[in-house]
């Protein structure tokens, strides 16, 4: 079998490495005699997709809240000390009851939610809100790298690997011109046909790379090559870890999403300098039937809650520089349809969890931050939705400073003026 480089990167969903360069990409980051900072030293940003766009208001449930009952009359999440009620935080939200494996996270502080998150130009439509999260740009996501790889290109990483999804694609927030990988796990190195098993990853990427086509640009190739070089480094590291015994410190569910995050430990406590890894949980669009306590909803709840559980205590020691965070495409709409579900809407909850996060709820013990904009009618936007009180820049914003220690924040979230939120203390 001829294996090309296009088919190598786009039908390879064991590893896939993106390096690419966008002569029209607006913003040019790098400027004569400019030299990228030095990141922070072991410290690791998590991020988990929730893809679909998630129910904020029956993950994170304002009970205290009263039009919260008026405008969910079938799906709502009855008060804390009620049958199934939710868990409470702080006397006014409280978790879904299927998120009780994460409820002595936010006891012991070490996570925390950010309720009321959003921007003011929300299309409601998946692509292009997906593309404005993962991208930190709004209006010109086309041409815009993903903000994580900006973080990339901006700053000097202490290892061969920095950025990595765990998944069979590169998602639009690691896209770039610096290289980031894909990779389905730590025990899934090998090209899927099986004509190529004998060979293995080593000699397709070898093939794929050589810098011998002549229908390539000169500077095409040279870039081609070194980023198959780079490739091929990359995956040998990873078969050193895959070579070593993993007993993990918890026993995660036996879920796909489960086995992501557990691949994830396994490659932090690796200590190889990884800063960045990316995992995707999708199935939130719960446009019918989505259900209160139970139902489809309270089910992927449950699914990201045991996994997250799971997770955090198999790093042990190592969560104290790991910072866990969600996100998703956008919130539902305040009332459930007329298919006891929800549609797209505005504003939306996120969870932030691990070491920073802990470090700061020593000082103020807070498990929910939003300034909240309340469910009344006048309230709504457009009369339907949970209007956006935080800015999601704000928290992209504190996150890559105080956590990954990267002070461009203007190169990597550009067009933006932020606002301090206290939400992380530096690490």
């Amino acid at each position: 079998m001829n294996l090309t480089r296009r088919y190598f990167l786009k039908s390879s969903g064991a590893l896939a490495v993106y390096c690419g360069v966008n002569p029209l990409n607006p913003y040019l980051l790098a400027e004569p005699g400019q030299q990228p900072v030095d990141v922070k030293k072991g410290k690791t940003l998590v991020v988990i997709f929730l893809r679909g766009g998630t129910d904020g208001l029956n993950l994170v449930v304002p009970h205290g809240d009263d039009h919260y009952y008026k405008v969910r009359k079938n799906i709502a999440i009855p008060k804390p000390g009620k049958n199934k009620g939710a868990i409470d935080l702080d006397g006014f939200f409280g978790l879904h009851p299927s998120a009780a494996p994460m409820a002595p996270l936010f006891e012991e502080g070490v996570f925390q939610a950010l309720h009321a998150v959003g921007y003011d130009h929300n299309t409601r439509s998946h692509f292009e809100e997906q593309d404005v999260w993962e991208t930190g740009v709004i209006g010109n996501t086309v041409q815009s790298d993903g903000w994580l790889n900006r973080h990339l290109q901006t700053s000097k990483g202490h290892g061969l690997i920095r950025a990595l999804a765990i998944g069979d694609t590169l998602p639009r927030i690691l896209h770039g011109k610096s290289p980031a990988y894909a990779v389905r796990g730590i025990s899934d190195l090998s090209l899927p046909p099986s004509s190529l098993a004998k060979e293995g990853v080593f000699a397709a990427l070898e093939h794929a790379y050589m810098p011998s086509d002549r229908n390539m640009a000169r500077d095409g190739v040279e870039l081609v090559h070194q980023t198959g070089t780079l490739t091929l480094e990359g995956v040998k590291l990873l078969e050193k870890i895959k070579a070593q015994p993993y007993q993990p410190n918890a026993e995660y569910p036996k879920d796909g999403f489960a086995n992501k995050l557990k691949e994830a430990a396994r490659l932090i406590k690796a200590n190889i300098g990884l800063e960045v890894i990316e995992v995707d949980l999708g199935g939130w669009d719960t446009h019918n039937r989505q259900g209160g306590v139970e139902g489809t909803f309270a089910n992927k709840v449950n699914i990201l809650s045991e996994s997250v559980k799971a997770f955090t205590q198999d790093l042990g020691s190592h969560l104290d520089d790991t910072l866990i965070m969600t996100l998703s495409d956008f919130g539902r709409t305040a009332r459930e349809n007329g298919s006891q579900g929800t549609d797209h809407g505005w504003a939306n909850c996120l969870f932030m969890g691990g070491g920073p996060v802990k470090k700061l709820q020593d000082q103020q013990s807070k498990p929910v931050i939003s300034e909240w904009p309340g469910l009344a009618p006048e309230l709504l936007h457009q009369k339907r939705d949970l209007q956006h009180t935080t800015d999601f820049r704000d928290v992209l914003a504190e996150v890559v400073r105080e956590h990954l220690g990267n002070p461009n924040l203007e190169k990597v979230l550009p067009g933006y003026e932020f606002q301090k939120l206290g939400l992380l203390t530096p690490s």
